[in-house]
């Protein structure tokens, strides 16, 4: 004979549930675990992309779907509205993102200990670590404002550099997660540079793929 369910069972399953779900939210906020997948990183501005600076209506990046190599011809140029990708081969590995935090940004990748190199001439303005953690790079002349994260940069600010010099190289540093959306510190994974571009004849943050092919 069956035993009709007792009152205080269903008390246990929806205490057990309730437990659970604290645990695996206090685990998201350590660090431990991450349930937005492919969700982006979120850089603390040290230096302030200027106010407005992104349209959120803007579509996509139009440039590569994610995922697919890119090649793109490196300008000999050497004025101020010359603009170059950090690498001559790389795969899109996020498309625009960011605007939560003024950017209009793409994570590009051409792998783990590649050379990233500077897509302008121009100066460095800034270098810091934010409160999550991801290096950041300022770049900076008469037409952009450039910020490039997570790589282990090798310039300092002051510094003069020119489209084409060596900055850094390409790691996983700060807040990075792999495909699955789970934080890639102290592991070996998520490998990337996110870009942002603020172009200032516009006043605005611009697509970083439409320069890079524009050239």
């Amino acid at each position: 004979m069956n035993e009709r369910r007792r009152p205080l069972d269903g008390l246990v399953i929806v205490g057990t549930l309730f437990l659970a779900f604290m645990f695996l939210n206090v685990m998201e906020d350590q660090g431990w675990l991450k349930f937005d997948w492919g969700a982006p990183e979120k850089p603390r501005q040290a230096a302030p992309v200027e106010a407005g600076a992104v349209d959120a209506a803007l579509p996509a990046s139009r440039g590569a779907p994610v995922g697919d190599l890119v090649e793109v011809p490196q300008p000999a140029a050497l004025d101020a509205d010359t603009i170059a990708a950090p690498y001559e081969r790389f795969a899109v590995t996020q498309g625009i993102h960011g605007a939560e935090y003024d950017h209009m940004a793409i994570d590009i990748s051409a792998g783990k200990g590649a050379a990233i190199h500077s897509p302008i001439n121009g100066e460095v303005t800034a270098l810091f670590i934010d409160e999550w953690g991801n290096p950041s790079l300022i770049l900076e002349n008469a037409r952009y404002k450039i910020e490039l994260l997570h790589g282990l940069f090798t310039v300092q600010i002051g510094d003069r550099i020119a489209l084409g010099q060596p900055i850094g190289t390409e790691s996983n540093q700060g807040n990075v997660a792999d495909p699955w959306g789970f934080s890639c510190r102290e592991r070996d994974c998520g490998y990337h540079t996110h870009i942002n571009v603020f172009d200032k004849n516009l006043g605005r943050n611009v697509d970083p793929l439409e320069l890079f092919h524009s050239q």
